[in-house]
């Protein structure tokens, strides 16, 4: 099993250098600015209580997006991280170019990756009219942690199977019927 491993290793590793050898200086204040506001979940968790700020009947929802996107990170880092222990690739590669600051936990699963996935499924349950500009967020988001230099593609992989699922855990099936919507909306 281990050289199982090395293979899908040595494989992610050829799709990091691939990826982040396509870097053009102009997106990096972009993907900088997007992976610090995404830090800690602030952007989805914001955009949550905004949506609820605006539309008082979907508290309710806006909870699950918080609980969601705080749970994800729970798991992420003080569960997943420290079990897979996988060093950033800046950390096993010297040469590896870092644009922006270099974090100091683990590297599989993103959280960033995991809470973006977390929150665009909750989000999209809030705000079904914006599911289309979470998604696009969302992946955003995960890209930039490669595009930075801080992530594998497949830590990405494995923060968003991680958000995905507690997404699934904490939404469910729930179907939310606001008071802002008539009933032909719904």
């Amino acid at each position: 099993m281990p050289a199982v491993f090395e293979a899908i290793g040595r494989i992610d590793f050829a799709a990091f250098q691939w990826l982040h050898a396509h870097h053009w200086p102009f997106l990096d204040p972009v993907m900088a600015g997007l992976s610090d506001v995404a830090r800690g979940g602030a952007i989805w968790i914001g955009l949550a209580l905004l949506i609820a700020l605006l539309h008082p009947s979907r508290w309710p929802a806006a909870t699950q997006v918080v609980l969601t996107v705080l749970l994800t990170g729970l798991l992420s880092d003080h569960v997943a991280k420290p079990l897979f222990n996988r060093a950033r690739p800046f950390e096993s590669y010297s040469q590896t170019q870092v644009y922006g600051y270099r974090p100091t936990t683990r590297s599989l699963p993103s959280g960033h990756a995991a809470q973006a996935v977390a929150a665009a499924y909750a989000l999209s349950r809030l705000a079904p009219d914006a599911r289309n500009i979470f998604w696009v967020l969302c992946l955003m988001v995960a890209w930039s942690r490669v595009y930075l230099g801080v992530h594998y593609p497949a830590d990405l992989i494995a923060g968003a199977l991680l958000g995905a699922a507690v997404a699934k855990f904490v939404v469910g099936g729930t179907t939310w019927r606001f008071a802002d919507r008539s009933a032909a909306e719904v």
